[in-house]
């Protein structure tokens, strides 16, 4: 039994001897490992001070949920001016809509328009500009040609698409297109604006936060305040776009009704003035005819202004409302590249590649190599008179 325990016990000795002289062996290789280490910070401080300075702004919103009691004080209001306010829309917005929102193309595009400083502070051109003609560093070419090579591929072959807007729209009309056409380079610049403008969810307090990174704080505070203007204009035409047709449908309407009125009740005035004090059953039917008429566009006209205080009263009871936790802020001081960051990441990479590396060597010896195996190992593992 006890020679059995032993038994048991043989590998897992010979495995912690195996560790111990494979440490020991990697230990004299501990000048290769620095060199090594040294090599790889100074190509990290190389990256580091081939990138350029970025500045981040966020911006915070809560939005804003209008409760019950709200719209039960306004319809109380209404009532009593003759409006009857519908039930709030069950059309509810999440926090998760905003990111979705922020990644879609009409935010893009709208986005792309927004102007910004360039180096010199005296030239402005839009955002589209700004993202395509930003000048390339050492960095960027490194990443187009490593990591980035079956991206920089894939856009070569892409063929270009350069289309007008106006050439979508039927007859010249204000149309908006059902799809969207974008050019070569407007797809780049969705490319770059989805990495520098970032909208997230806050699931804790259920606020939007929304980020944006330029190369000078003046760029980046102007497109995070501009960047959240855009995101409430679009959700609030999502959540109001129906009752706001239903509105200008309505005005439109009460537009007309209102010249219709206005010329019946001249007419009803005009023809009871000039016909005062006669008497005839023709002048009695004229006159009974206009006042049927002026009474009928005046109910018209008097139920679509009803309607009318509705619909209005509809949107804003529809309308979202923001409350701005965080104002964008002028950043002072650079968001990357970060130093420290950079200096670890070189020290870690050369230490995990160049000790991986006397690793990965003494496998392959064991397997292809088995003299030059047993000759390491006898040299470093430890003897019996050391153990002794």
């Amino acid at each position: 039994m006890a020679d059995q325990y032993n038994n048991q016990n043989i590998p897992q000795e010979e495995e912690e001897i195996d560790i111990v002289w494979l440490i020991r062996y990697i230990w004299s290789k501990r000048k290769t490992i620095i060199y090594a280490t040294v090599a790889t910070l100074l190509l990290s401080m190389v990256v580091y001070l081939s990138k350029p300075k970025q500045y981040t702004s966020t911006a915070s919103i809560l939005p804003v949920s209008q409760s019950s009691g709200i719209s039960g004080s306004m319809g109380m209001l209404a009532s009593m001016a003759g409006v009857n306010i519908k039930s709030p829309s069950t059309n509810v917005i999440t926090p998760d809509l905003y990111p979705a929102v922020a990644s879609s193309t009409p935010f893009m595009k709208r986005l792309m328009d927004v102007p910004l400083k360039w180096k010199d502070n005296d030239t402005i051109m839009s955002t589209l500009r700004y993202v395509t003609n930003k000048e390339k560093t050492v960095w960027d070419y490194i990443k187009a040609y490593t990591i980035g090579l079956p991206s920089t591929i894939k856009s070569l072959m892409s063929p270009p698409i350069d289309v007008r807007m106006d050439a979508l729209l039927a007859d010249g009309d204000n149309k908006i297109p059902s799809y969207i056409v974008l050019s070569l380079k407007e797809r780049v610049a969705i490319k770059l604006l989805s990495e520098e403008v970032v909208v997230e969810e806050d699931s804790k307090i259920d606020a939007i936060n929304v980020s944006a990174t330029c190369e000078s704080p003046e760029q980046a505070v102007v497109l995070a305040s501009t960047a959240l203007d855009i995101l409430q204009e679009i959700i609030t035409e999502y959540k109001t776009k129906r009752s706001a047709l239903t509105l200008g449908f309505l005005e439109d309407r009460y537009k007309e009704t209102q010249d219709d009125y206005e010329k019946v009740r001249k007419q009803f005035f005009a023809y009871k003035d000039s016909h005062r004090k006669m008497i005839d059953e023709r002048v009695d039917i004229e006159y009974q005819r206009l006042s049927d008429q002026y009474q009928i566009s005046y109910s018209i006209l008097k139920t679509l202004a009803n309607q009318l205080e509705e619909a209005k009263l509809e949107v804003m009871e529809e309308t979202p409302v923001f409350s701005v936790l965080q104002p964008a802020v002028m950043p002072y001081e650079k968001s990357s590249p970060k130093f420290m960051l950079h200096a670890i990441a070189g020290v870690m990479l050369g230490l995990i590649f160049s000790v991986g590396w006397f690793i990965v060597q003494i496998g392959y010896f064991q397997v292809f190599d088995t003299k030059k195996y047993a000759a390491i190992k006898s040299q470093y593992e430890i003897k019996d008179e050391e153990t002794a």
